[in-house]
Parts: structure tokens; sequence; C-alpha cells
């Protein structure tokens, strides 16, 4: 949580499950305050089901990518972040409300460029492959 909170541009989220409120409460904040936001979450009953407003993170400035099982009959199980293409967060984790209290691990990785852009990268495919070709924001230009 306090990594998000110290995010200056940019969070993108794949995570199968995402049912905890003051998580996603800290990337509509974010969002808002003009850092690119993007989730990639999966569109189930689970997340259909839970008191979180997905929409809101659009409302906000963000970017939602549902992933519909349906559609290819596989499940994305993913459960990563980067933040400011600098921090990593995985792990068996999903941010869910249930993984609080299952035996879930979770790893942050700081300053390993390589282990963020490998993640970005397929953050990226996956993006691309559910909903086609849509640049992530250019970091480098300011």
């Amino acid at each position: 949580m306090n990594e998000l909170k110290t995010a200056s541009q940019s969070i993108y989220v794949a995570v199968a499950w995402f049912t905890d409120k003051k998580l996603f409460d800290i990337l509509c904040q974010k969002a808002n305050e003009g850092i690119d936001v993007q989730l990639i979450v999966m569109d189930d009953d689970i997340t259909r089901n839970c008191q979180i407003s997905y929409k809101l993170l659009e409302t906000h400035g963000g970017r939602l990518y549902l992933i519909d099982s349906g559609f290819t009959g596989v499940v994305m199980h993913n459960k990563f972040c980067i933040i400011d293409n600098n921090i990593t967060i995985t792990g068996s984790y999903n941010w869910s409300y249930k993984a609080q209290s299952n035996h879930e691990n979770i790893t942050i990785t700081k300053d390993n460029l390589q282990l963020a852009e490998m993640f970005l990268s397929e953050f990226k495919r996956i993006k691309e492959q559910y909903h086609g070709k849509e640049p992530l924001k250019d970091l480098t230009v300011k």
C-alpha cells in the first residue's frame, strides 16, 4: 500500500481478482492526481459482485481493462504491479479481501529496472491480447 502512495508517474496493475476497496481508492486518488494508472482484472462473478465500482477509476482519469475468461476460456491469473517503471510488486497475493486471510506471498523489488521492464512488457502483452494496441504514456518526455 505504501508503494502505491509513493507513485509519481505510473501504476500498472494486472491482477486476477481485485476486491480490496482501500487499494482501489488509492488507485483512484493517484489517477486523479494525473498519475497514469491502468488496471487489468478478470471480468467474472468475483469482480462483478464485489463492492467496487471499477468504472470510477476511469472517472478519475485511470484506465480499466476487463478480461473476459469466456472470450478465450483462459483465466488471466497474473498478480503484479509496476510503479514508476522502477518498483515491481508480485507474488501469489490477489488484491482481495480473501487474500488477506490466506497464506499468500508478495515480493517488492525496487531499483531493478530489468525486472520492471519484463513485467511492463507482460502488462503490454496482456493488454494488447485482449484490448488491442494502445500505448502506455511515454514517461521519458516531460
